[in-house]
């Protein structure tokens, strides 16, 4: 009989939530992982839990370029002649001020690390392959300032986006809007899908480019009052990533926010958390749920982020 060929994955902050369950199914699906986890020893359990065939690799995203290079050194070691079929850009971080150190860490881990980390192991990227960023609904245009948008829209490479991702805090008119530098770093990297995916590099060797929103996911980030599952979260990532159906445009954003406060949703979230908990006495407790109908599910989301925020400041390698 012969043997089955072996497929590899990188997925990144995959030592908790939604990385580890993608990191998980993808093990089962038979791929070989490179578990990418901000803490050696983070990526050393992961890996404990995915099995002897898979490997650990240490990358702290804010370190900046130079650590990104050298994981991606260390995954092209480990790939050997084999080629990557699947990169998963999941690690994130969140911040709820507005100030240059926040700017400077959303931007570095959520926008640039993954940027970095794609190019790097462009070369090793299979004819076929899929790459898929962890976008946010956050990082939606209309969500944004007036004057981010049109700089994002003028955004022709990474280059441009990088420009812009540099630029101070106060010349982004953050006054007109209210999604943080989690936001508008998920932007910028919603428009690198974008760019990616036009991009003769990948087009010439048929590389899928895309970017998802899981939803409002029940992770750390996201919070036990987040009514979308761990599981049910990490399978919207893996339709993008496992995912050939070329009906869908390649450098496009799938967003299951819509799934927020859905019926079903909405029903699972009373069964595990009653029906007597109206809006305002919810955020009172830090957790959101939809009774006010008036707000959005992303305003409501953004509160509780916000409240999580206030008790853990960074969250790293996870994602809502």
């Amino acid at each position: 009989m012969p043997t089955r060929p072996v497929k590899h994955a990188v997925v990144t902050g995959c030592n908790r939530g939604l990385g580890l369950a993608v990191a998980k199914r993808l093990a089962q699906e038979g791929f070989r992982i490179a578990a990418v986890c901000r803490r050696p020893e983070d990526a050393q359990k992961t890996v404990a839990v995915l099995g002897r065939l898979h490997i650990p690799v240490q990358l702290d995203f804010a370190a900046g370029d130079a650590a990104v290079r050298s994981a991606a050194a260390e995954i092209s070691t480990w790939l050997g002649s084999s080629k990557l079929l699947i990169l998963v850009n999941n690690s994130g971080n969140s911040y709820g001020s507005w100030d240059e150190a926040a700017w400077h860490e959303s931007r570095a881990v959520n926008y640039k690390g993954a940027i970095c980390l794609t190019e790097e192991l462009l070369p090793n990227l299979a004819t076929g392959a899929s790459v898929t960023m962890v976008g946010s609904g956050l990082g939606d245009l209309q969500w944004l300032s007036p004057k981010f948008q049109r700089l994002l829209a003028k955004a022709r490479c990474v280059a441009d986006l990088d420009r812009l991702a540099h630029r101070s805090i106060d010349s982004l008119d953050t006054n007109h809007s209210w999604v943080g530098p989690y936001g508008f770093s998920k932007a910028l990297l919603h428009r690198a899908t974008e760019i990616f995916a036009a991009d003769h590099r990948f087009e010439s060797k048929s590389i899928l480019v895309k970017a998802v929103c899981p939803g409002w996911v029940s992770t750390d980030m996201g919070g036990a009052q987040a009514p979308i599952s761990v599981e049910e979260g990490a399978e919207h990532i893996l339709t993008a990533a496992l995912s050939s159906d070329a009906t869908e445009k390649n450098g496009s954003f799938r967003c299951y926010c819509y799934k927020n406060w859905d019926e079903q949703h909405t029903r699972a979230w009373e069964e595990k958390h009653g029906k007597a908990c109206d809006y305002e006495e919810s955020t009172d407790k830090g957790c959101c749920h939809a009774k006010d109908v008036r707000k959005s599910s992303l305003t409501r989301q953004e509160d509780r982020m916000s409240s999580t925020r206030t008790k853990k400041k960074r969250r790293s390698e996870s994602h809502f």
